[in-house]
């Protein structure tokens, strides 16, 4: 304890040093551009310290809605892809992740990680949601390491906070968030076909066929944005695959994730420590249940 330190006791002397702690803790925000509110993250703590060790401090949550109409009857029975949903959805993301550049660009935010996509089709329109912390680097704490890369626009990502360190340690960097997308009509099976397989158990090669065709369409189309990004993988990719609600005859074939590139001289191999929870539930049954 310092000299002339009061010592603590009682709530009102906690509640006091709470408050000087959060003025404390106030003081390295105060250049934030996002005004005098302070910083919004949906990380982890963990996730936010480990941001700390790169240099990087969360600023806010940002987030873009996409939401384009498509016309009606393309639903309907035909054949061949629905263009008008596939355009949909990529103008959707375009809006979405042009929203979520321009705030993290004015919070003098990098990057955005841990960002999550939300997709809803509708018989008449698509809406997409894109949600993520804005980073930045930072130089107020002591010993605080600096952000190494160097970014034109601010990249996008949808590795957690963890994850995104881990790669960097590695050197390697995340670029853009990149998708492929697939809506194509099952043909329809002629009369004697359905008759003869609705009392059967078998596959149904018109459904098979089209899902073939929707992955090939989908990931070849996530291929040439990696590369339009100027990655030169991607990871974390999800992928959504069913047929549509409304429409059970088109099916979807949805993939997205983080494309990335080296941007270190060499690739290194990070530490890494495994850490195994300890507390797990407990669950109890009683010996004479298993009689």
């Amino acid at each position: 304890m310092s000299v002339g330190a009061a010592p603590l006791g009682g709530a009102e002397h906690k509640e006091a040093n709470l408050a000087e702690l959060g003025q404390a803790l106030a003081v390295g925000q105060s250049r934030s551009p996002v005004g005098e509110g302070g910083t919004t993250s949906d990380l982890s703590l963990d996730g936010i310290l480990l941001l700390h060790s790169l240099g990087l401090e969360p600023v806010q949550v940002v987030f873009g809605i996409g939401c384009i109409s498509i016309l009606s009857g393309v639903w309907n029975w035909g054949t061949g892809p629905v263009i008008d949903a596939h355009d949909a959805f990529h103008r959707a993301l375009d809006e979405a992740k042009e929203s979520v550049r321009s705030q993290a660009h004015s919070a003098g935010a990098v990057g955005v990680v841990g960002v999550e996509v939300e997709t809803q089709v509708s018989y008449y329109r698509y809406t997409l949601v894109v949600t993520g912390t804005a980073v930045r680097p930072f130089t107020d704490a002591p010993g605080a390491g600096e952000f190494k890369a160097h970014y034109r626009s601010p990249f996008l990502c949808d590795l957690s906070a963890r994850d995104f360190v881990v790669l960097s340690s590695a050197g390697w960097y995340p670029l853009d968030l990149v998708a492929g997308v697939s809506y194509v009509h099952a043909p329809r099976r002629n009369l004697g076909t359905a008759m003869s397989q609705s009392t059967q158990n078998v596959e149904l090669s018109n459904f098979t066929e089209t899902l073939y065709q929707a992955r090939e369409s989908a990931m070849e189309e996530l291929q040439s944005h990696i590369i339009q990004a100027g990655g030169t993988g991607l990871v974390d990719a999800k992928v959504i695959d069913r047929p549509v609600y409304f429409a059970h005859h088109v099916v979807e074939f949805l993939t997205y994730g983080t494309a990335i590139k080296m941007l270190a001289k060499e690739h290194t191999h990070p530490s890494l420590a495994v850490v195994v929870p300890m507390d797990d539930q407990v669950r109890t049954f009683e010996a004479t249940s298993l009689d």
